[in-house]
């Protein structure tokens, strides 16, 4: 049987100065995002959305 899992142990990596900008630019966006309490903020929604990715409805109470 084929791992349906890939393995823990392989790790991928690139250099570069835009390598570094990009992290950068990647954590200033999440930190802001954690600070404001926003989890989906409207721009994120509709790129996602473009992409093809939706979330799943959620469980009605």
């Amino acid at each position: 049987a084929l791992p349906q899992i890939p393995p823990r142990n392989v790790a991928w990596f690139k250099k570069g100065k835009w390598v570094h900008m990009a992290k950068i630019a990647f954590e200033k966006y999440f930190i802001r995002k954690m600070k404001k309490g926003t989890s989906e903020p409207l721009y994120e929604k509709y790129i996602l959305k473009m992409m093809g990715i939706e979330k799943l409805p959620g469980k009605s109470k």
